[in-house]
């Protein structure tokens, strides 16, 4: 075959392109140069079903893997719809026997979907690094969520009754607790009061968003805090929060107390074997408010710790930490 100068071989090319300029041809012309193959998506972004944080990295490029609207499984089971709408999204899990967290982080303008999540067990006997608990009031350690509300915000939240015929005070009166820092250190008083609040605005007829599998599902724009029969979850789940933010801001809270298999203690003496809901909603209205879980046995006196035990109402009064970390998000009034 003779050969041609690669000027010559260009010049024809050019030539080519431009009669086939005034035509209908839509194909591609191919001058030598390979086609791009289409990008194939990661083993593990399967399609339907729920995808494992463990089985993926923690930075997720939108374009290899598209998991907004996807269900996302973390640290113990805990698990998550991926916002679609452009916000980001925390949950949170209290166990009988420790806690979880899931953390979904929705760049779309980066085009970057980032998780992280963590999550213990409470440990059977004393551990060989073993450190006894600290005194609530002694013990500052804090941990802070990526938002918050907006300082001086008195949240509007909405109840649920569900169907258990459960009480409305023990919810109602775990969100005061932590807005009025509610303590026994001090003299039963911490000073000042941090600089946001809460505004109970009636009971609702749409349940939290949180899935029968303890998941946060898709947001509707409105903070419900209730009880809910969660049929799916792991039997140790005692309650689930998810926040939703905008950047640092957080713009809906969602709380489900578990009702399916747990004995709730909401008034006078403790039935063997039942959790306080007063307790548990103090708990989770800290996660409402920005705070995360502190782990480790040394610090299992806060009211932030990830575990309770039955019968036990050390959760309802705030400890040092909890105070200083609530403090830390908001100031003081």
């Amino acid at each position: 075959m003779r050969d041609f100068p690669r000027a010559a071989l260009r010049a024809g090319a050019a030539a080519a392109a431009a009669a086939l300029a005034g035509t209908g041809f839509t194909g591609t012309l191919l001058t030598g140069t390979a086609l791009a193959e289409p990008r194939r998506a990661p083993a593990w972004c399967k399609p339907g079903g729920t995808l494992s944080a463990r089985t993926m990295p923690q930075r997720v490029k939108i374009a290899d893997c598209d998991l907004r609207g996807r269900a996302v499984r973390g640290a113990n089971g805990l698990t998550a719809v991926v916002p679609s709408d452009g916000t980001s999204l925390v949950a949170h899990a209290l166990r009988t026997d420790g806690g979880a967290e899931l953390r979904i982080r929705v760049d779309e303008r980066a085009g970057l979907v980032t998780i992280g999540t963590r999550g213990g067990r409470a440990p059977h006997g004393r551990p060989r690094a073993f450190r006894a608990p600290a005194s609530a009031c002694a013990d500052g350690a804090h941990r802070a969520g990526p938002s918050k509300w907006r300082k001086g915000t008195a949240v509007q939240w909405h109840y649920y009754a569900g169907t258990a015929g459960l009480p409305r005070g023990p919810i109602a009166t775990g969100v005061s607790n932590m807005v009025n820092a509610h303590t026994d250190c001090n003299g039963g008083r911490f000073a000042p009061l941090p600089d946001v609040g809460a505004r109970y605005a009636g009971q609702g007829n749409r349940p939290p968003n949180v899935t029968s599998a303890a998941a946060c599902a898709k947001r509707d724009r409105v903070n419900t805090f209730g009880w809910l029969s969660l049929q799916s979850a792991e039997n140790d789940v005692l309650a689930a929060t998810c926040t939703w933010h905008l950047g640092s801001t957080t713009v809906e809270t969602d709380m489900a107390l578990q009702v399916r298999g747990k004995k709730w203690w909401t008034s006078g003496t403790c039935p063997a074997g039942a959790y306080s809901a007063e307790a548990v909603a103090t708990h989770e209205a800290g996660h409402v408010f920005g705070l995360t879980h502190v782990e480790g046995i040394e610090h299992e006196n806060l009211t932030m710790a990830p575990a309770l035990a039955s019968c036990d109402t050390s959760p309802t009064t705030l400890g040092k930490g909890d105070y200083d970390g609530l403090i830390a998000l908001y100031g003081g009034r």
